[in-house]
């Protein structure tokens, strides 16, 4: 009979959890995210669609241009490529319930530019 009752609360404690990541995935819909699964796996990606059991996220993969594949310059002889950086998405579906984490991919300015002076310091010709 215990047993029957651990199983139980475990089982709600799983539907709690899973109805709290439904609620966090539908405010990040068209977010890049950072989703963290039971399994230790990190997924980078952008959620499209949540219902109730799973979440579809696009996934990105990272491509070489063929000009380097050609040329055989990549980053895995030791030099890096500071080439145009091209990234093929494809769409995933991953269930609720094995989602642990969700946080927003963050996203820092390059240079912290100050604002322009007013009025312009240079003459107007």
């Amino acid at each position: 009979m215990s047993e029957n009752l651990e199983q139980e609360h475990t089982d709600q404690e799983e539907l709690d959890r899973a109805g709290q990541m439904h609620s966090l995935c539908k405010q990040c819909v068209s977010y890049h995210v950072l989703a963290k699964t039971k399994d230790g796996q990190q997924v980078e990606g952008i959620i499209t669609n949540v219902d109730r059991q799973n979440v579809t996220m696009m996934i990105p993969q990272d491509m070489e241009p063929q000009d380097t594949q050609s040329q055989g310059q990549s980053t895995r002889e030791g030099r890096p490529y500071w080439g145009p950086r091209y990234r093929r998405w494809y769409p995933r579906i991953y269930p609720l319930a094995a989602l642990t984490a969700l946080s927003l991919f963050p996203y820092y300015p390059p240079y912290p530019y100050p604002p322009y002076p007013y009025p312009y310091p240079y003459p107007y010709y």
